[in-house]
């Protein structure tokens, strides 16, 4: 099995890979000195089989005696115990290695580690946290097994689920939305019908969706939960084990399946070996096992007609959910618009002929007239994603209906007699038959196909504390009870009491309130819901009116208890073990890391101080180091293979001390020819710019003291730099060097910044008169010269001039 993450942006929804640029995470989680999951954890797998989870999706929810948990836990390699509580049934957990210590550990907790891991691989692919989680569960989940994948992403650190959705929802909002942009959907005048079928790992579901603009409707749902790819695989390692053990019946000790090793080894060659025989035209498929048991090897050729035939059985078990989809749906196989395949094991070539054939389809058409609009395994995936960003306030989406699928009935009874029931807002008298009549002590509340989120009320006239029940009816292979509410109600005369029960967006069922309701006079209590005004009918006086009645709301204190149900403070106390676990888990890796660091400064330096380094260093101290390294390298894999972070620093820095200076004299010796020429370079660019400024008269501007000053800043450091490198030329390269290269670095930049600003100078701009006072010129020149000739015009005055600015002079 493996799981997937996905993410909505500005634009569209994105699979997002992981570390190993890989879109699918194997669902596991590995407990040994730190925790390894998804990818990681599948590394260790065959060596750490017996702390490696999986299959958690499988055991979530499912008390520990459930028969149906116990067929699952003899499929794993791992083993599996109960976790004893006073007040509800034993659930499974995992013993695993915390600290060095063997912890009993809740599978629900572990599969919250493994989403909570998803996230990870989010924050690191989008650099932020993610928010909005949408988590993907098959449709067969009950009440029980939905809460307790709630709490332990809780116990995991993720602050809230916005949703558990039905994988074959997801997978059918993605097709929609896809759909929906292309305007599939907007001349059809009736719904189109599409049925999916999704076989992965572990299950077989089937779904008929009817599609319209902005809106989907889940018509039909149905499963088989334990057909999956695993069941083929199982088929091809029976041949392998059987073929073997006939092969070496005098030489094997034990029966393979026994041998948990060797089980794994033959069911990874078993996936393998189907995968091959998937494709269409493969005849036949060599598997080869080496060291099976016994220092034994296993070869053998299985056809793809014998492969077919023994997988028979589980293919006639395809027919059922879908003979039942399309009953329920109230249509046929012609009806359907399309019918789209996920899931990996929807791959398998037999699969997809005897689906075809099942639903009428060409076997001879590309996929058997299949379609494959969706990737089979990102599907869920990014309807997920989408339903994120649907729910989520930090996206814009255009509004999108989905129609839920209540896949169990579910009935709520208490114990006497009930006045009425209520759906929808709306009160029915409630009978045996749920029409009228006879009063019942039960009734279906949300019957099978009904959509969610819903609230649904039952009416009750109670005094004293009571119990009401909600359970599954008419349900085979699961627990029917659901949960049990007990009502606090006022002893004395019997209360009419409404209990809204309510089933949430994630499909779980709670008690949103009960309350007690009264009809009182006016004047005795404040009005919550108050009818019409009281009519005076004639003939009657004011005094003999109806009193006018107001109906009067106390809620009730109530409390929920679940079979199977995780208290806060469980809650809290597995997110304590996260913590601490997660904490060491870091503590873990930085060594780790600190350990990888060490033994590869080790490698890189014994083969350097040989070779490239060699000639930096005396002989004497070369001898030195090289005993260093050896010394430490010994250390590391004897003393110090389980040290401490501190410790593994500590050595790092004791060869780094005589190794450092060896290494900066061969930088410094690599590096100074560059950053000489480069400040060479510059000076005498400067130089031949300085050498152009007398003779050139774009460059007037340039004064001679600035001249001077950056002839003489040139001069400076061109002789600094050729004094310094006599010195150097002086000297062997084991010697420390006096010219080193963060100061001709910081030279350079003395240079720039005293002539850079004078090259840049700007030249100044030529005074310019203004038009204006040109024409006033002009003009008082022109008067001037009319004024001493013949015809002058006698000269004008200012007004506004005062006396005492006039010149008086006679």
């Amino acid at each position: 099995m493996n799981s997937l993450i996905a993410a909505a942006g500005r634009g569209g929804v994105d699979v997002l890979l992981n570390g190993n640029s890989q879109r699918q995470n194997p669902s596991m989680v590995g407990f040994d000195k730190c925790r390894a999951m998804g990818e990681a954890a599948s590394m260790t797998y065959m060596s750490n089989y017996r702390n490696t989870i999986s299959c958690m999706k499988r055991l979530v929810g499912l008390s520990f005696h459930d028969p149906k948990a116990k067929r699952e836990m003899a499929l794993l390699p791992f083993e599996c115990f109960p976790i004893p509580h006073p007040q509800r049934e034993e659930t499974i957990g995992v013993s695993v290695p915390v600290q060095g210590e063997q912890t009993l550990v809740g599978i629900e907790h572990v599969a919250g580690m493994l989403v909570r891991h998803m996230g990870t691989i989010a924050a690191a692919s989008q650099q932020l946290q993610p928010q909005d989680w949408v988590v993907g569960i098959p449709a067969y989940y009950t009440d029980a097994q939905r809460r307790a994948l709630i709490a332990g992403c809780e116990a995991a650190g993720i602050p809230k689920i916005q949703r558990l959705m039905h994988e074959t929802t997801a997978t059918a909002l993605a097709y929609g939305i896809f759909k929906d942009i292309k305007k599939e959907f907007a001349n059809q005048e009736k719904p189109t019908n599409v049925m999916f079928i999704d076989m992965g790992a572990t299950a077989f579901q089937v779904a008929v969706v009817a599609f319209e603009p902005g809106k989907l409707s889940v018509k039909s749902s149905q499963c088989d939960e334990n057909l999956g790819g695993r069941d083929f695989d199982a088929k091809i390692a029976d041949w392998i084990a059987t073929q073997f053990e006939q092969k070496y019946k005098n030489k094997v000790t034990s029966p393979v399946r026994q041998r948990k090793t060797a089980w794994l080894k033959v069911l990874a060659a078993a996936e393998k070996a189907k995968k091959t025989l998937s494709p269409a035209g493969v005849k036949e498929v060599r598997i080869n096992v080496e060291c099976l048991a016994d220092d034994l090897d296993f070869g053998g050729t299985l056809q793809a007609s014998e492969y077919e035939q023994m997988c028979q059985p589980l293919l006639d078990r395809l027919q059922a959910p879908i003979a039942r989809a399309l009953e329920e749906a109230k249509i046929t196989a012609k009806c359907l618009s399309s019918v789209e395949i996920v899931g990996g094991s929807t791959r398998i070539g037999c699969v997809k002929r005897t689906l075809a054939h099942l639903l009428g389809l060409d076997t001879n058409s590309t996929n058997n007239g299949l379609s494959t609009t969706l990737n089979a395994d990102e599907s869920v995936a990014r309807g997920a994603a989408l339903q994120s960003a649907i729910l989520s306030p930090r996206f814009k989406v255009l509004p999108y209906e989905i129609i839920e699928f209540q896949t169990y009935p579910i009935q709520v009874s208490w114990d006497g007699e009930a006045s009425t029931t209520e759906g929808q807002g709306v009160e029915i008298e409630e009978g045996a038959d749920g029409s009228g009549g006879t009063p019942t002590n039960s009734v279906i509340m949300f019957e099978r196909g009904s959509n969610f989120p819903s609230v649904r009320r039952v009416t009750l006239r109670r005094q004293g504390n009571f119990e009401v029940r909600a359970s599954y009816h008419n349900t085979e292979g699961i627990p029917s009870d659901i949960t049990t509410f007990m009502i606090q109600a006022p002893v004395g005369n019997e209360n009419k009491v409404r209990i809204n029960v309510k089933q949430d967006i994630s499909g779980t069922l709670t008690l949103s309130s009960a309350q007690m309701v009264e009809e009182v006079a006016d004047d005795e209590a404040p009005a919550l819901e108050a009818p019409a005004a009281a009519e005076i009918k004639e003939g009657e006086t004011k005094e003999e009116a109806p009193v006018k009645k107001k109906v009067k709301k106390t809620n009730l204190q109530f409390h929920i208890h679940y079979p199977i149900e995780w208290s806060k403070a469980e809650i809290e106390a597995a997110y304590e073990l996260e913590v601490k676990m997660s904490n060491s888990d870091r503590i873990v890796k930085e060594t780790s890391d600190k350990r990888n660091e060490l033994e590869s400064y080790l490698y890189e330096m014994r083969d350097k101080v040989i070779g490239e380094l060699r000639e930096f260093a005396p002989d004497s101290v070369r001898e030195k180091f090289s005993a260093a390294l050896e010394s430490t390298e010994n250390w590391l894999y004897e003393d110090g293979f389980d040290a401490v972070k501190s410790v593994y620093q500590e050595k790092l820095n004791e060869v780094r001390k005589i190794g450092d200076p060896i290494v900066a004299r061969f930088r410094e010796s690599s590096s100074r020819p560059n950053a000489v020429k480069s400040l060479q370079d510059a000076i005498e660019q400067y130089r031949q710019w300085l050498y152009t400024v007398p003779t050139d008269e774009n460059l007037a501007h340039i004064t001679s003291e600035e001249q001077e000053k950056c002839h003489a800043k040139c001069d400076e450091i061109s002789g600094w730099i050729y004094d310094l490198l006599d010195q150097q030329g002086s000297l062997s390269n084991d010697s420390d060097p006096v010219l080193k290269v963060e100061d001709i670095t910081a030279k350079l930049t003395e240079l720039h910044n005293v002539v850079a600003p004078v090259t840049r100078k700007p030249k100044p701009i030529p005074p310019k008169l203004d038009e204006k006072k040109k024409e006033e010129e002009s003009k008082a020149s022109e008067n001037g010269n009319k004024k001493h000739g013949e015809g002058a015009a006698p000269m004008e005055t200012d007004d506004t001039t005062t006396p005492e600015a006039m010149d008086t002079t006679q």
